[in-house]
Order: structure tokens, then C-alpha cells, then sequence
């Protein structure tokens, strides 16, 4: 009996083919644990950069139709009602007309041309891909306030106002009848208020401030110098040029240049990465009635000089992600009248028409 216990005890461990099969086990058990973790982490992968893809077109989408829809602003008349002179030094575009509120240059899908030809000041624009470029006021609550007992130069605003105006910057000044566009010389604040000199040179082009209008004297002893006076408000003046360029990660962006300030380090400026192409067509009025009759290309707006006619811009940008191999075979996405595919990476197409506000009444 003894013996029988003494046996019986020694029968421990497992014997190799137990042993193999729990090797086994463990192991369809890890792999299974690996796949899920693998999907789980390709899953995120893929969601959040489908999300980035959207929120970066949604960001490109916003900035491009805030400034069409501002295009042309000027206080409260429209622009085709306005007398616009610019004063500035360069750079500084010539004036703000009813034709140079908005623009742009189609692109060429053969070659890297575009029509109108595009400045070189933009760099290496994406062949095969539209530039718009467009000009408006942005008005900042800086009403005139002083220096108008007498003819003056120097603006008197109110302060505090939201223009943020430093020296150098280029500023409008408008009463609803005309507007001067002119470069800031110095900026100074006082209580309440806020001083802004400019050159006034340009021949008979200056203006002065005087309410009520006084004989031109001194700094306008010109005859035909504008006198603002207490309707008149200051604007920051934006004329800017958006395009594809490649950024700094590799991959094509929307990108702004100021068309106010000398190219350099920080002109052109990198916005919105993931933006692999962008087309535009425009909305054209043949009959003054505030109703598009034709959307064309910049092109044919420019061959017939037409770009006082336009009321709006639709635009369509073929956004991409920034990480590849997201996708288990190639996704085609038609574009601009070809198929664009590769990668790995995930690709949608988002459109907005945005009308011109100051020109459809």
C-alpha cells in the first residue's frame, strides 16, 4: 500500500506531446492577439488620417472662401461704385478695380504653363494646378477721430481697434466715394486713439484729412488731394495670391503670397498641407442680373477681359493623406477630367461655390 502512494507521487510534469500542444495553443492564441492588435492599429491609422484629411480641407476650404467672399470690400459701397487709388510704395498692386478683385490662371495638364502666366515670385507652383489671387479691405473698427479740424496727413483712428497696423503695413482708407491704398510710415497709440503717417506723395494723387472740407493747405495745397473727414474708416488692405506648392514635409499645400510685401522667408507662406491639387472655375454674369449665365476658366476669362463680371468662384480641391500604404490596393479617383491613383494613400475631392458678396447685391 505504501508503495502504491510512493508511485503514484512521482508521476509529475507534463510529458513532451502535452507540452507540444500547449505550444501550439499559446501560439494560434498570440497570433490571434498580434492580428487584432495589427487591425486595431491599421483601424486607427487610417481613421485619423482620413480625419486629418478632413479637417485640412475644411481649414484650406474656409481661408479660400472667406477672402472670395470679401473680395471687393471696401466699407459699403461696390467696388464698381468706388474711386480706388493706391498711393504705396512697391510693393503695392496698382489698384483695386472691379477687374482685379478677383483673378487667376488656369493651369496647363500638359505643360507647367498657366494662362495668365503666374509671377515667379510664387516659386515652383504644382504643374497642372490653378492660382487665384484676390484683393479687399478688412474692416477692424479704426473710424477717423482726429486731425480733422485741419488739413492733415496723419490718420487719427479709434483705438482699440482689431486692424493690429504696424509700420509697413498696407492700409485703406475709405468714405463710400473713394479710397486711398497706402503703406503705413509709422504707427503710434495714445489713449483712445491711434496715429497712422503716410507719404503723401504720388504727384496729385494724396489725400489729407479735414472735416468739414477746408481749402487745401499746407500738406494739400494740391487741387485735387482728397479730404476725408469724420465718415471715413481705415481698413487693412489684403491683396493675396493662393496656390499648390510643395511644403516642407514633401508633400503639396496650399500656399499664400502677399502680394503687399517682398518675397523672403516669410513670403509665400505654407497654410494647409495635403492639398494635391486645386481647380477653379469661375462665375460669370453676361447680363448684370446677379445670376452666373456661364462658369469658364481663367483662361477664357482673361481672353475676353471679362473678370468684372465675376460674382463667383467654385473650387474643388483633390486632398491626399500624408501617410501612405493605407489602403490595400490603389484607390482611383477621377480629377479634373483624368484618374488619379498610387500609394497607397487615401484621396476625396471637396467643391464649394463661394459668391463675391460686395458684387452680387
Amino acid at each position: 500500500m505504501l508503495s502504491h502512494r510512493i508511485s503514484r507521487q512521482k508521476q509529475t510534469g507534463l510529458t513532451l506531446i502535452e507540452l507540444m500542444i500547449a505550444m501550439v495553443l499559446g501560439l494560434l492564441l498570440m497570433a490571434g492577439v498580434i492580428q487584432v492588435f495589427i487591425s486595431n492599429n491599421h483601424t486607427s491609422r487610417v481613421t485619423e488620417s482620413h480625419s486629418r484629411l478632413q479637417d485640412n480641407a475644411r481649414f484650406a476650404l474656409e481661408i479660400l472662401s472667406k477672402d472670395v467672399r470679401a473680395a471687393g470690400y471696401s466699407g459699403c459701397r461696390a467696388i464698381e461704385n468706388m474711386n480706388v487709388v493706391s498711393i504705396g510704395d512697391v510693393p503695392m498692386p496698382a489698384s483695386m478695380t472691379a477687374a482685379t478683385i478677383i483673378g487667376g490662371s488656369d493651369a496647363s495638364t500638359a505643360t507647367s504653363s498657366w494662362t495668365p502666366t503666374i509671377s515667379g515670385s510664387l516659386g515652383t507652383v504644382v504643374s497642372g494646378t490653378d492660382v487665384i489671387t484676390l484683393q479687399h479691405g478688412t474692416g477692424c473698427g479704426a473710424n477717423l477721430i482726429g486731425n480733422v479740424g485741419s488739413s492733415n496727413a496723419n490718420i487719427q483712428v479709434f483705438s482699440p481697434n482689431t486692424c493690429n497696423l504696424a509700420a509697413g503695413d498696407a492700409v485703406m482708407i475709405s468714405d463710400c466715394e473713394d479710397a486711398h491704398i497706402f503703406r503705413a510710415t509709422s504707427v503710434s497709440n495714445g489713449t483712445g486713439k491711434q496715429t497712422i503717417a503716410h507719404s503723401n506723395g504720388n504727384g496729385a494723387n494724396h489725400f489729407c484729412t479735414s472735416y468739414p472740407p477746408l481749402p487745401h493747405l499746407g500738406q494739400c495745397d494740391s487741387g485735387t488731394a482728397k479730404l476725408y473727414g469724420y465718415d471715413a474708416e481705415i481698413f487693412k488692405f489684403s491683396a493675396v495670391t493662393y496656390f499648390i506648392r510643395l511644403g516642407e514635409s514633401g508633400a503639396p499645400a496650399l500656399w499664400k503670397f502677399d502680394l503687399t510685401t517682398a518675397a523672403g522667408a516669410d513670403n509665400p507662406v505654407e497654410l494647409v498641407e495635403g492639398i494635391e491639387n486645386m481647380q477653379i472655375v469661375y462665375g460669370a454674369d453676361d447680363n448684370d442680373d446677379d445670376v452666373v449665365d456661364r462658369y469658364v476658366n481663367a483662361g477664357i476669362i482673361d481672353s475676353g477681359s471679362d473678370w468684372d463680371k465675376v460674382v463667383s468662384a467654385r473650387i474643388s480641391l483633390l486632398m491626399q493623406t500624408l501617410e501612405r500604404n493605407l489602403t490595400t490596393g490603389d484607390q482611383n479617383v477621377t480629377y479634373n477630367g483624368g484618374t488619379v491613383t498610387g500609394e497607397g494613400r487615401i484621396r476625396r475631392v471637396f467643391t464649394t461655390t463661394i459668391g463675391i458678396r460686395n458684387r452680387v447685391q
